[in-house]
């Protein structure tokens, strides 16, 4: 098995897991907030993009439903934490790994953003705790999280952006490939511009980080099977 095959399995092992985890948020119970976050937009990016304590005051509502979503934040946050960031940090990690040959530099800095990305998560996490532990939080916090959680999600998409143009150096009919997930990064970044745009935070992450796993495993089997017309 090559190296760039050994990669591609850690990506796609990784990437499973990161997808497992996502949907496991959604099936936290109570993770619905106290009140309708509009524009679908889910609970969790909600209170990640709260910008005033009355922002979060109206999330997370009155007794008993307040008790009940704080609870379910409290939980989602640690699995955050504990689980989520390391493992889309090693999702997207070893896809460029995987990548490297088709441009060192932009593995490189694409590696570089995604770890900026990750320990912004976390800083983000930390407030995200000290809201929930004096309800309905300060501004000075809520001040230190608002530039956390749009620089965490224009890093990954820097993620993202390097990732698509890498798959699409590969040649053949990786290009369009490329293409999409370089859409998605986009589509991630024009999220960040403002709160209106928020819902497209997660369908940028969803379209690139979906077809980064195809692509993971797309790659094994083609490097396994070694199809001659693969310009990879």
């Amino acid at each position: 098995m090559s190296e760039e095959q050994k990669w591609w399995w850690r990506c796609a092992g990784a990437g499973l897991v990161t997808t497992i985890i996502s949907f496991y948020f959604g099936m936290i119970p109570n993770i619905e907030s106290c009140a309708e976050t509009g524009g679908n937009l889910g609970s969790i990016i909600a209170f990640e993009i709260v910008r005033a304590p009355a922002d979060v005051a109206t999330l997370f509502g009155e007794e008993p439903c307040r008790g009940q979503f704080l609870a379910a934040m409290r939980h989602a946050t640690w699995v955050d934490a504990l689980a989520f960031i390391p493992a889309y940090s090693a999702f997207l990690i070893c896809g460029m790994i995987a990548l490297r040959s088709r441009g060192p530099k932009i593995a490189a800095a694409g590696v570089a953003a995604v770890l900026l990305g990750a320990l912004f998560d976390q800083i983000e996490g930390v407030q995200l705790f000290a809201i929930m532990a004096n309800l309905p939080g300060e501004q000075s916090t809520i001040d230190l999280l608002i530039p956390m959680v749009r620089g965490k999600f224009a890093l990954l998409s820097l993620g993202a952006l390097a990732i698509g143009w890498l798959i699409a150096r590969i040649g053949g009919v990786w290009p369009v490939v490329g293409l999409i997930v370089t859409a998605g990064g986009a589509i991630m970044l024009f999220g960040t511009t403002n709160d209106a745009q928020t819902p497209l935070l997660g369908l940028g992450g969803l379209i690139s980080w979906t077809v980064l796993l195809a692509t993971a495993i797309a790659r094994i089997l083609v490097l396994r099977i070694g199809k001659p017309t693969d310009a990879g």
